[in-house]
């Protein structure tokens, strides 16, 4: 779980973004496009459809946070399958994996990243997902199929969570030399201060990782 809040803060950020700009987005693409196709009527119906997924998004969240699943659930689903085209499904599939994840429902799980990873254009949402998905894929032991997941794209600014998740990876399968050259990967890429820095650390010394100094705002290990 050394990434996890990380991954939060990644998707609260992008949470907070659509709760901001979100419906305007919605709003210049469906202008532009009725503009071509000349559809008035069609361009209200659209943006009628972003606000109930939005309403709907919203009572999933408060659902959420007052420990009510099933409804959390229920709506995420109403996302998921009438909502597809917006944002919002992706936001709802990720929770609806967590939930899962908690229940112990590992196949619900992974079925609902990988519907992330299938069907959503934001790029920082489908790196969370292969974060989550290579994370459950370890718990189940599937490791090779789990650095796979990693090394299929750039991680781009998530290094240092895909790198350190792959040092758990090495580790699972025996392989110290590479989980510790992971790991100080994931260490040098973490931002200064970062409360993944000191499990890190701790990782890289029960692998004899070394002595480590800081050299500006970039972590050495030696």
């Amino acid at each position: 779980m050394d990434v996890y809040t990380t991954e939060e803060q990644q998707v609260e950020a992008i949470k907070k973004w659509w709760k901001k700009n979100g419906m305007s987005t919605v709003g210049a693409v469906l202008i532009g496009i009725s503009i071509v196709v000349g559809g008035r009527v069609w361009m209200d119906q659209q943006n009628s459809h972003a606000e109930i997924a939005s309403a709907k998004y919203d009572t999933m969240v408060s659902a959420l946070n007052q420990g009510m699943t099933d409804i959390a659930l229920d709506q995420s689903s109403s996302l998921i399958g009438q909502f597809s085209d917006t944002p919002y499904a992706a936001l709802a599939a990720l929770s609806s994996a967590k939930i899962k994840l908690a229940q112990g429902d590992l196949l619900a799980a992974r079925t609902h990243i990988q519907w992330v990873l299938n069907k959503t254009d934001s790029n920082e949402l489908k790196q969370i997902a292969r974060i989550r998905l290579a994370r459950i894929m370890l718990g189940d032991g599937d490791n090779q199929e789990a650095l796979a997941l990693l090394g299929q794209v750039d991680s781009g600014s998530f290094v240092a969570s895909f790198e350190g998740l792959k040092g758990d990876i090495y580790l699972a399968m025996d392989q110290p030399e590479k989980a510790k050259s992971a790991y100080n990967l994931a260490l040098n890429a973490a931002g200064p201060g970062s409360g993944n820095q000191d499990l890190l650390r701790m990782k890289l010394d029960d692998l004899g990782g070394g002595d480590i100094m800081s050299d500006g705002n970039v972590v050495i290990v030696k």
